[in-house]
C-alpha cells in the first residue's frame, strides 16, 4: 500500500509539472490578453465570476488563433475541457475525417478516412470480424475488414457510403521534438493533446503473453491452473480468475501445463483466442486477447498506476512516440499538428506517458499498397496528392485468406491479408 501511495504522488507530482510547463510555454510564445463581449462567447463558458481570458499562441503568421484560459483550479491541465477548446482551430475539418469503430455500441477504436467511397484504415488489432462505423454526422455503416497489415497493426476497412471527407496527409511535414500534437475525434473539439518526445524511433517487440501465471493442477487434473492474474492483461480484462483451470486453447485441448504454455506463446500480440475452463467443477468458455506486455508491467501496481496499453503496444518501426495520454479504444485515428496538417495516425498507447503514431510518410504508401492489394482507388485518388506506390517493403506475391481476420499466420509476419472472399454490403440509405 505505501509503495501504491508513493507512485500515485509521483504521477500527481509529475502531472501538476507538466500543466504549468504547459502555461508557462504559453506564455512564452507572445501572449496578448484581451478578454471578448459576453455575447461572443460559448453559451457552455463558465465565467461567472469574470475571470475568462483569451490568449494568442504562437502559429502561422496572421493565423490568429485564439487560446481562452478559464482561470479555475483545472484550467491548466491538458485534459481540461477549456484546454482542449484551445486546439478546435488546428483541428480544422479533420474531425470529419476521423470515424469510431464500435462492437455493440461500445467504442473499440478509432480510424481515418482515406477515400470518399468508404474506405477507411484503423488499428487491426482492436478491430473484430463484426463491428459498426459511426461517422462524424452520427450515421452509422456496418464495416468489413479488407486488408490486414500485421507488421504495421493496420486495418483498411470498406463501408457502403460515398461523398465522404478524407484525410489530407502531409508527407514532407516535419515533427520536431517538443511540437504539440492534437488527436482527433468525431467532434470538432479536440481528443487529447500531447508533446513530441521522439521525433523516430523502432520499439522493439515484446513476447505476446495472456497475462497469468500457470501451475501445474492438483489431482493430476488436466490443463493448467491459474496461479496470479497481472492486473489489466489479457486475462484480467476476459474475467478469468485465480484457481481456474485452462483445458483448451482455440477448440483445442490440453492435458499439461507446458502444453498450455506452448501454445499461448505461439500466438500474437492483439489476437484473440478461446480458452476452455473447469471453474467449480463446471466447463466455460473465455475470450481473451493476447498482449505484449513490458516487463515492467507485470508488477501489480503498475497496470494500475499506468492505466491500460494497447493490447499491440510494440514491434512497430519509424514511429512517433509522444505523451499524449489515449486509451486503447482511441488509437486508429488521425493527428494533426498546431497549423493543422494531418502528420500521422495514431497506433498505440504504449505507457504512461508514451503514445505511437506513424508518420504520414510511411503511412501513404502503406495505404496506396493496400487500395490496390483490396482492388480499390489509388492513393492519388484518395488522399488528393500524387506520390509513387511503392510500399517501405514489397508486398508479398501470394495473399492469404482467412476466417479469422483478426490476424495473419505467423509464418508471414510482413504480408497483406485480402479478404476478397466477404460479400459486399447494401445498406439502406439513412433517412
Amino acid at each position: 500500500m505505501k509503495r501504491m501511495v508513493q507512485r500515485s504522488t509521483g504521477v500527481f507530482l509529475l502531472t501538476s509539472l507538466a500543466s504549468f510547463c504547459v502555461w508557462d510555454l504559453a506564455k512564452e510564445t507572445g501572449v496578448k490578453f484581451d478578454a471578448p463581449p459576453i455575447a461572443q462567447r460559448d453559451s457552455y463558458v463558465d465565467d461567472s465570476d469574470g475571470s475568462l481570458s483569451v490568449f494568442v499562441q504562437q502559429g502561422r503568421s496572421g493565423s490568429g488563433r485564439e487560446f481562452q484560459n478559464l482561470n479555475d483550479r483545472g484550467a491548466h491541465q491538458r485534459t481540461h475541457y477549456q484546454t482542449l477548446r484551445a486546439f478546435r482551430e488546428s483541428i480544422g475539418d479533420t474531425w470529419k475525417s476521423t470515424v469510431q469503430i464500435l462492437v455493440r455500441n461500445r467504442q473499440v477504436a478509432l480510424g481515418a478516412v482515406v477515400h470518399p467511397d468508404g474506405w477507411i484504415v484503423s488499428k487491426s488489432s482492436e478491430v473484430p470480424d463484426q463491428f459498426d462505423v459511426k461517422l462524424a454526422d452520427g450515421t452509422k455503416a456496418v464495416g468489413a475488414v479488407r486488408i490486414r497489415r500485421t507488421d504495421m497493426d493496420l486495418a483498411l476497412i470498406k463501408i457502403e457510403r460515398d461523398g465522404l471527407k478524407p484525410i489530407e496527409l502531409k508527407t514532407n511535414q516535419e515533427v520536431p521534438i517538443g511540437g504539440w500534437l492534437i488527436s482527433t475525434d468525431i467532434r470538432p473539439s479536440a481528443l487529447s493533446i500531447g508533446v513530441v518526445g521522439v521525433a523516430n524511433r523502432n520499439v522493439r517487440p515484446e513476447k505476446p503473453v495472456l497475462g497469468v501465471r500457470l501451475e501445474l493442477t492438483p489431482d493430476r487434473t488436466p490443463g493448467a491452473m491459474v496461479a496470479s492474474i497481472v492486473d489489466g492483461g489479457g486475462a484480467d480484462r476476459a474475467g478469468i480468475e485465480i484457481g481456474d483451470i485452462i483445458q483448451s486453447v482455440d477448440g483445442d485441448s490440453y492435458s499439461k501445463r507446458d502444453d498450455v504454455l506452448e501454445k499461448l506463446r505461439s500466438l500474437q500480440a492483439g489476437q484473440f483466442v478461446e480458452l476452455g475452463i473447469l471453474r467449480d467443477e463446471r466447463t466455460i468458455k473465455i475470450t481473451a486477447q493476447m498482449m505484449d506486455l513490458a516487463n515492467s508491467l507485470f508488477d501489480s501496481t503498475e497496470m494500475e498506476v499506468n492505466g491500460h496499453i494497447s493490447a499491440r503496444a510494440t514491434g512497430f518501426q519509424n514511429v512517433i512516440q509522444h505523451d499524449t495520454v489515449l486509451q486503447p479504444h482511441q488509437c486508429g485515428g488521425p493527428i494533426v499538428d498546431v497549423e493543422g496538417n494531418v502528420v500521422g495516425l495514431n497506433i498505440a498507447r504504449n505507457g504512461r506517458v508514451a503514445s505511437l503514431a506513424f508518420h504520414s510518410r510511411s503511412l501513404e504508401p502503406t495505404i496506396g499498397d493496400m487500395l490496390n492489394a483490396a482492388g480499390g482507388p489509388s492513393i492519388a485518388q484518395s488522399m488528393g496528392s500524387v506520390v509513387q506506390a511503392s510500399a517501405n517493403e514489397p508486398i508479398a506475391s501470394s495473399v492469404s485468406v482467412s476466417s479469422n481476420s483478426n490476424v495473419l499466420p505467423a509464418s508471414v509476419p510482413t504480408s497483406i491479408q485480402v479478404e476478397a472472399l466477404k460479400p459486399d454490403i447494401t445498406l439502406p440509405v439513412p433517412k
